[in-house]
């Protein structure tokens, strides 16, 4: 066993291997469990509504809502795929899968120009094992996408910087920018922006770096791909732009309470919280970062005497950057790390001296990752889908679906927008006096405040989680 880890090309051929292992199970998975509320529901559905309405400018939270809370990219996404392999969970994760290969490709392809060939395959394989990369990749929301268009972007700027006559790579940088304001917004620029400051000023490089760009051809790019989108939105629904670049922006990051989100509720985390999400998104590989700066502290060295200090320094201002700006904010998830994850790859995987310690760190991650995904598949998770109570678009057309009082988002999705929300006794009274056969949903807890409503005309056909399904004519 010994003589493999000492054998290059052995090891090689083994990091290749797991790193495939990696892929072909969760793209096997990405089919095998329902969209579970919120999350996943919510922009499953904006892109179903997308996909129906044909309207590709203005994404809608519900048929008469607009979603003002993210650009289009990551709903385009899905929506293309609905329209191309039909409406599925897998069909709606699949474009966020091939942005995280994408993602892969673009930190191996790098590593190996600026590293070396055998740092590449390391790197790769810490960012596919990394816990928050491998499950983000197969989930319908920004983040995949994001995490692409900031690794282009500070990919893409470092070749710029170091090759004086890599002019595309200055305007592939832009086209990065383009991408992240399609899918998140100017905090993907802020993200970049805080990396690249970060560095250039702790090595004294500022004013080269930004006068290593080409600006004038760069900005052109980076306005004919953007304007077009933000200003038709803001004529089809106004008011989007004051919400997303005020509300979303600003106050949200200011105020930990903030009562303007009009898609859900603030996510209020104690201000340094994200650092600790750091160390879960990039487990397990970040317990072995945190070893690795120990025994480096002990020694006096940070770095490996082999390790481009420059490049060291960039991948660590990237990786930081994410959690630098969401340091003092009150509204903070632990996806909100991905982004820097490739970058702490990149930094690692030089400094990975034992390929045993390698190979085994990933294994352990790939029978979490096993596990993980068998409890989910198997439905042992407290996240929960209304497919288990509504099934998978099994309703007939004829039949109409209500829900009392809360709608959940996959209830929406997996109904296919059929599922109506009743806020009044008196919109009860007005269905069943229809005499047409409707399915009820209230949640269980609720069924005894309508028990005198409900009990001449309904029964009690299903029950899933929280709620129960009523069969009423």
């Amino acid at each position: 066993m010994d003589k493999l880890f000492t054998n290059q090309s052995q090891t090689s051929k083994l990091i290749i291997g797991l790193v495939f292992t990696f892929i072909v199970v969760r793209l096997g998975s990405l089919g095998l469990y329902p969209f579970f509320d919120s999350t996943e529901a919510r922009y499953g559905e904006i892109a179903r509504i997308m996909m129906e309405t044909q309207n590709w400018i203005t994404p809608f939270f519900d048929y008469d809502v607009p979603f003002w809370g993210k650009p289009p990219m990551h709903t385009w996404a899905s929506a293309a795929s609905f329209q191309l392999l039909g409406i599925s969970e897998f069909s709606g994760r699949l474009p966020h899968f091939i942005a995280a290969l994408a993602t892969l490709l673009t930190i191996f392809v790098f590593a190996k120009r600026h590293i070396s060939h055998h740092t590449a395959l390391i790197a790769a394989l810490i960012l596919i094992s990394s816990i928050g990369f491998i499950i983000a990749g197969g989930m319908v929301m920004t983040d995949a996408i994001l995490t692409l268009s900031i690794s282009m972007a500070m990919v893409s700027f470092w070749h710029n910087y170091t090759v004086s006559t890599s002019t595309k790579a200055g305007y592939l940088f832009f086209i990065a920018l383009a991408l992240g304001m399609l899918v998140k917004g100017p905090v993907a620029i802020v993200i970049i922006g805080i990396a690249l400051v970060i560095w250039s000023v702790a090595n004294h490089c500022f004013w080269q770096a930004i006068a290593s760009l080409p600006w004038t051809k760069g900005l052109l790019i980076f306005s004919v791909l953007t304007l077009p989108w933000y200003i038709q939105a803001e004529i089809a629904t106004p008011g989007f732009l004051e919400y997303f670049l005020w509300g979303e922006h600003v106050q949200r990051f200011l105020d930990p309470g903030w009562q303007g989100d009009l898609y859900g509720s603030a996510h209020k985390k104690a201000k340094g919280t994200i650092w600790l999400f750091g160390l879960l998104i990039a487990f397990p590989w970040s317990f072995i970062a945190l070893h690795h700066l120990l025994k480096s502290w002990r020694r006096k060295t940070l770095t490996r005497k082999n390790t481009n200090k420059a490049l060291n320094n960039y991948l660590v201002a990237w990786f930081l950057a994410p959690m630098v700006l969401f340091t003092f904010a009150g509204n903070t998830l632990p996806i909100y790390v991905l982004p820097g994850v490739p970058a702490f790859a990149l930094w690692l995987a030089p400094k990975c001296s034992s390929i045993k310690q390698v190979i085994m760190t990933s294994l352990l991650s790939l029978i979490i990752i096993i596990c993980l995904l068998c409890i989910i598949i198997g439905g042992g998770t407290t996240k929960k889908s209304h497919v288990d109570l509504i099934g998978n678009n099994a309703l007939k057309e004829s039949v109409p679906l209500y829900y009392w009082n809360k709608r959940p988002f996959s209830a929406r999705f997996y109904s296919r927008g059929k599922a109506a929300l009743l806020t009044e006794h008196q919109q009860i009274a007005k269905a069943l006096s229809t005499d047409q056969q409707f399915l009820f949903a209230i949640r269980t807890k609720e069924v005894n405040s309508l028990k005198s409503v409900i009990d001449q005309a309904c029964s009690a056909i299903n029950k899933s989680g929280k709620f129960t399904l009523f069969s009423c004519n």
